[in-house]
């Protein structure tokens, strides 16, 4: 793989932080371990336990958000499976998969316009992701990954479970510093399903 120079997610949205994205990414964490524990019989399998993952992980992450205990203030945009919260202006949902491979991990099509608090460019993520990458041998962890995704579904920002970076070739730089401007509060409300593309909704982890 070529590669990646990416940012903090902090660098875009300051509420970002390590202790709010850990706030998600190790409940998300323990729901895996959990799961593999259980269903390890000879009736289970990828199927059994990926559909245990995400449905105990959308229901967990809805429990997080309403409880208020999350060190900044979280949105809850869409309660559908297609699952969207608010963290300041940053969009973000949760799935499994490379994110390497951005179609693997079927990302919505934002058009511009849901994002016209910003000055969008190449540089500017859109659609942000916790995302649980499982082990590749016995040897290997779970961690979770939070990426932010430009308007190509290209990764601009990254962050991860733990700091043993050994598997995809990336280097993150300093922050940067977007440009200021002045902005009301944002706007929360219902995704407004016309500037989303059409999908399948895979509401299992396989």
């Amino acid at each position: 793989m070529k590669e990646t120079k990416l940012h903090p997610p902090s660098a875009f949205e300051p509420q970002l932080t390590n202790e709010v994205l850990e706030y998600f990414a190790v409940p998300m964490l323990d729901i895996y371990c959990d799961v593999h524990e259980i269903l390890n019989s000879e009736n289970d399998n990828n199927y059994t336990r990926g559909t245990a993952i995400f449905g105990r992980t959308y229901e967990q992450f809805k429990k997080l958000i309403k409880s208020q205990e999350c060190p900044v203030d979280v949105h809850l945009k869409d309660e559908s499976f297609r699952f969207v919260f608010q963290i300041g202006y940053a969009q973000i949902g949760f799935c499994k998969g490379d994110f390497t491979d951005p179609k693997s991990l079927k990302l919505r099509k934002y058009t511009p316009t849901n994002y016209d608090l910003f000055q969008v460019d190449d540089n500017q993520p859109v659609i942000w992701k916790f995302i649980l990458n499982e082990p590749k041998s016995d040897e290997e962890e779970a961690f979770v990954e939070f990426v932010g995704f430009n308007l190509a579904t290209v990764p601009v920002a990254y962050w991860r479970s733990n700091d043993n970076l050994d598997g995809n070739k990336l280097h993150l730089v300093d922050p940067i510093t977007p440009e200021s401007i002045h902005l009301d509060a944002p706007l929360i409300g219902d995704p407004d399903e016309d500037d989303l593309q059409d999908e399948h909704l895979d509401t299992k982890f396989k």
